[in-house]
This record gives C-alpha cells, structure tokens and sequence, in this order.
C-alpha cells in the first residue's frame, strides 16, 4: 500500500471519528444546538475536502505519462531520431521497436559485413557466419539438381560454383541458380528436339517430291553412307547446325547431294556398307559354282538373271 493510500484512510478516519463525536454530544446535551451545528459543519467541510481530494487523484491517473509533445522531447532536436519516432504512435511503441530490434540482432539473422579477404582466419568464420563452405566443392547440389544433370552440364556448373565461391555466394544462392539452370537447360533440349523433329518431316515431303517411292529409302541410305566415309568428318558432318537452327542433316538439298555422291561413289546401295558388300561377293561366288557345276539348275532357277543383275550392279560401281 502507497503512502497515498494511507493518508487517504487516515483522513476518512477521521471524518467518521468527528461525525461520531458530534452525534454522542448531541445526544448528551439535546440543548447545544450550536455546538452540534458546528460539529456537523466541520464534518461536512472534511467530507468535502476528502471528495475533493479524491477528485484531484482520478484527475492526476487520466492524465497521460508524456505529454502531446513527446516526440519533439523524445527526439531532443535530432532530426534523424524525430522522423523515425513519426513512425511510432505512442512511447510505448518505441519502446516495443527497440526491443524487438535487439532480439534480432541477437538472433544472427542481420548478417555482418565481410571482413578484409586478407584477413583468412576473419574470413573463414565470416564465411562460416553466412553458409558459405571453405571452397568450391562444399557447395552441395541439391538432390533434384543433381538427378538431372547430363555430362555436359557437369562442368558448365563446376565453372558456375567458382565463380559463386568467390564471390561468397551462401549456399541458398547455389540452390536457386542450379534449379533454374537444369530447368532452362531441359526447356530448351525439349524446344531444339521438336524443331528438329519438324525439320526432318519437311525434309522427307520435300525430297518424296523428286524421288521415286522406292528409291527413296535407297537414296537416304547412299547419302548417309558417303557421309560416313568423309575423312576427318564422318557422320558429324550431317549434325553440323545451320545459322537457323537446323541440322545440315535435315537440309533437303544436302540431302539430295549426299545422296548423288553416295550413288557415285559406291555404284548402288549393295557396297554402300562392309557387310552389303561382303554379301554381295558371297552371293556371286556360290552363282557361279552352281553355273559351272550344274548349267541346267543355274537356268531353271533363274540364277543367271541373277547373276546379270549381280555384274549389272559391279559395273555401275566402276569396278
């Protein structure tokens, strides 16, 4: 109990002690009149005081702790604190301001600025600090990432993790990076694959247009064969890519001359591979046993027509 508080019961005290006085005279003298009437107006004059006193305290609680200028007080003429206080609607709000920014800073989450890099053993607990690993290596690939890779990405993101380590990237910077990375990467194989797609058909209908229907399997094959057999190129040639876009593969007009240089080279599609050519020469060889041991079998079976054919074929290849 305050000492306010105390003072205020002493004086109610006080008041009732005077109204019982002033009662216990009246009833033993009924004939002072004025004395009882004095009494009685002292009584009234402390209950009064007393209320007023009351008064006086609601008044002084309803008043506020600051006054309406506490942000000028606050601020203390600094302009910089004054603005910053504007933000705020009551002291009380600054208050909860400062404190919530104290538990922040304890918090690690307001990260420092790096030290000087000469300064290792500084730099090595910064980069502990922000999640930083010693090197680029530490650096973990995050599973979906990884999964994904092809080999040609592999090194493409080893170059990418040097360069972020030194530039102190946090580990969450390498996350985002890698998954924007496989998912571009994929979007794009996916975009140049239908292209390609689209120009091989366009190539077909285009080169069906010249060809025969049956010559036209026959002809892809000779061209893909003389292209093969270019020194120094082979069939990297044909996946050369055009300023386009396009695969020099699926160019018709390439085609078309790949397919004459094959037929020109190799005479038909027979020789155009190793193995054609080896059945080509067996097949010739057991014709011609047959003929010189059995002349009737090598007519009634047709074989010399084949055999024709076979010689027709050597002689379109020059040899």
């Amino acid at each position: 109990m305050t000492t306010e508080q105390v003072d205020d019961l002493v004086d109610d005290a006080k008041v009732e002690d005077a109204a019982a006085d002033a009662g216990q005279e009246q009833a033993k003298d009924g004939d002072k009149t004025v004395g009882v009437t004095d009494d009685a107006a002292k009584v009234a004059d402390a209950a009064a005081d007393a209320d007023k006193g009351e008064g006086d305290k609601a008044d002084d609680a309803a008043k506020p702790a600051f006054g309406d200028n506490w942000r000028e007080d606050m601020a203390g003429g600094n302009e910089d604190i004054a603005k910053l206080i504007k933000r705020f609607g009551s002291p009380r709000g600054v208050a909860k301001a400062l404190l919530d920014s104290q538990a922040l800073i304890r918090s690690g989450k307001i990260k420092r600025d790096a030290p000087d890099p000469k300064d290792e053993k500084a730099m090595a607990e910064w980069r502990k600090e922000q999640g930083i690993p010693d090197d680029p290596t530490g650096y973990v690939l995050p599973e979906p990432v990884a999964k994904r890779l092809t080999d040609d990405d592999k090194p493409i993101l080893a170059a990418f993790t040097e360069f972020a380590h030194g530039k102190n990237a946090p580990q969450s910077v390498i996350d985002i990076a890698t998954e924007w990375y496989v998912a571009n990467a994929e979007a794009v194989a996916e975009k140049q694959a239908e292209a390609d797609r689209q120009a091989e058909e366009d190539a077909e209908t285009e080169l069906r247009k010249d060809w025969a229907h049956g010559e036209y399997k026959t002809n892809l094959t000779l061209g893909k064969r003389y292209i093969e057999q270019i020194p120094g190129l082979g069939a990297n040639f044909a996946e050369a890519r055009l300023p386009d876009g396009r695969l020099l593969g699926s160019v018709p007009e390439f085609i078309a001359w790949a397919a004459d240089q094959g037929r020109q080279h190799f005479g038909d599609v027979t020789f155009a591979t190793a193995d054609g050519a080896s059945r080509h020469a067996a097949r010739k060889e057991e014709i011609e046993k047959i003929r010189d041991s059995d002349f009737e079998r090598y007519e009634r079976e047709g074989l010399d027509r084949e055999y024709r054919t076979i010689i027709e074929k050597e002689l379109a290849r020059g040899k």
